[in-house]
């Protein structure tokens, strides 16, 4: 089935789906002229293939005539094949003998070529006042089997009845057999939906009130997990930093009292090593918990961006050097100004190189910079790491999202930093990307912020 809708070109009737299938109970050639001129117009300025098959309430010639006046350039859909205007005797019924199977086989292939040849479908009418009263049954049995038919494909089909050959019986059978008619009342014209198209409707509504109640039941629901969430990440940083303070001062204690070769004074730089590491994790899950609560407010000012990434180089510059990277630090002029929260920017800047060194085996190479661009900064952290498949690059900034890491599980994290320097960068107006070739291939973090109103001006 195809959802895609189309214009009908005929006010009372609006957007169709691909496959529908309706009629049109008409009294003269001026009623079919009001409906079917801006119905083919619609199609042909919609790239579809256009076939008309004509009858004498309104044939070939008459119909190229009103087309005219609305199309101006009918001449050229005309010879390109877009658009075909056949009498009745030439489709439905040559030889007089009519062949439903046949005709409905025609329909199929004329919408395969359409598509074929470029167009987004086919859009037909057929006039049916040439049935007659003892094949009428089996007419309304090929109706049946083309409306069937017609749901999978991308064509939209208007059957046009004349409305003083048809009993009351005869319109209840063309609109069992079609989605709905178009009929005239009192100068206008309404539509006739059939019962299942209308039991499909209800259907449908009661479909979409239950959803729209499950959504906001489950929208609820998720919303409490959030905070339930946030709120136990807040209880969980600050339990876990009650007991870090005193171990780093015993840590401390022990690797100034012991003698520089003996293992506990070895021992005491492992540990020293390791309560700054999970000090940082617990930074993290603080100020994700006061992030996502709201509870973090940014403080700018004017401030060298030079000044904000010497703060993040020397945050991370021994975690650097203990890795044996290579880096390059291309700081820019003291000139350059940006309004941020100083503290807030470099804590973003040391994530992504904190990052940068730890997904980059040993010896490899880490670097940062920033460039004016206008208006704007653009600050890149790169390495030439273990790099980010392009599958994940749309999801390294959610929370608890890991990094794929061929390195020690010792240097992971929670996948927390990223998320949090996002927030930090989106709370300054700017924003963060990452990008990668691949495996094995480095990473490269961009952060766009603008500059200090001041400075972009002069």
């Amino acid at each position: 089935m195809h959802y895609t809708h189309r214009d009908s070109g005929i006010p009372a009737v609006g957007s169709i789906p691909w496959g529908a299938h309706f009629c049109q109970f008409y009294e003269d050639e001026d009623d079919l002229a009001e409906t079917l001129i801006p119905f083919f117009k619609a199609g042909l300025e919609a790239n579809e293939a256009c076939l008309w098959i004509t009858s004498d309430s309104l044939d070939a010639s008459r119909a190229r005539a009103l087309l005219q006046g609305a199309v101006p350039d009918l001449a050229r859909r005309l010879a390109s094949g877009q658009l075909e205007i056949v009498p009745i005797s030439q489709w439905y019924a040559p030889g007089d003998v009519f062949d439903a199977d046949a005709v409905l086989a025609g329909w199929i292939a004329r919408e395969r070529l359409a598509r074929e040849r470029g167009f987004e479908g086919l859009r037909l009418t057929g006039d049916t006042i040439w049935v007659e009263r003892s094949g009428w049954n089996d007419f309304m049995d090929y109706e049946r089997k083309v409306n069937g038919a017609f749901r999978s494909l991308r064509l939209v089909a208007l059957c046009t009845y004349h409305a003083g050959s048809c009993t009351a019986s005869d319109a209840m059978d063309v609109c069992s057999h079609h989605e709905f008619a178009l009929a005239r009342r009192e100068g206008r014209w309404h539509l006739m939906e059939s019962s299942s198209l209308k039991m499909a409707k209800e259907a449908l509504v009661r479909a979409n009130v239950e959803l729209e109640q499950r959504v906001a039941e489950r929208t609820s629901e998720l919303a409490a997990a959030v905070r339930a969430r946030d709120e136990f990440l807040a209880m969980l940083g600050h339990e876990l930093r009650n007991p870090l303070a005193p171990i780093r001062t015993a840590t401390e204690y022990i690797h100034r009292i012991m003698p520089a070769d003996s293992p506990v004074h070895r021992s005491s730089t492992i540990l020293a090593r390791q309560v700054s590491h999970l000090s940082r994790l617990v930074d993290d899950l603080l100020d994700v918990a006061r992030i996502t609560q709201g509870h973090v407010q940014i403080a700018t000012r004017d401030v060298a961006l030079a000044e904000v990434m010497q703060m993040a180089i020397e945050q991370v510059q021994p975690f650097i050097e203990q890795r044996r990277h290579r880096f390059d630090a291309a700081l820019p002029a003291p000139e350059l100004i940006v309004n941020v929260d100083p503290t807030r920017l470099a804590q973003v800047l040391g994530n992504l190189l904190h990052n940068a060194a730890k997904y980059t085996a040993e010896g490899g190479h880490v670097a940062i910079r920033a460039d004016g661009d206008g208006g704007n900064v653009v600050i890149s952290v790169r390495d030439n790491g273990s790099g980010i498949p392009a599958d994940q690059l749309d999801h390294i900034f959610e929370l608890f999202r890991q990094l794929p890491r061929s390195l020690a599980r010792s240097d992971g994290g929670l996948g927390i930093g990223l998320t949090l320097a996002r927030r930090v960068v989106e709370a300054h107006g700017g924003t963060i990307s990452a990008h990668s070739d691949g495996p094995e291939r480095g990473s490269e973090f961009r952060v766009t912020l603008g500059r200090a109103p001041a400075a972009a001006t002069a």
